[in-house]
């Protein structure tokens, strides 16, 4: 009788705890593309564009 109100918390407690993990996970995930993105992306973006201004030479 007791066997199916336990198995739902075990699940509902299962779930939870996934849920958590996946969301610590998008969430590193998104912070750390932030950082890789201004640290190299942006930064060679810059200087390309300062070292290869196309823009001025008509």
């Amino acid at each position: 009788m007791n066997e199916p109100a336990i198995l739902l918390i075990w699940l509902i407690g299962l779930f939870g705890l996934i849920g958590a993990v996946m969301a610590a996970v998008v969430r590193l995930v998104r912070k750390d593309s932030i950082e890789y993105d201004k640290r190299f992306t942006w930064r060679t973006g810059r200087e390309w564009d300062s070292k290869n201004d196309f823009k001025h030479k008509t």
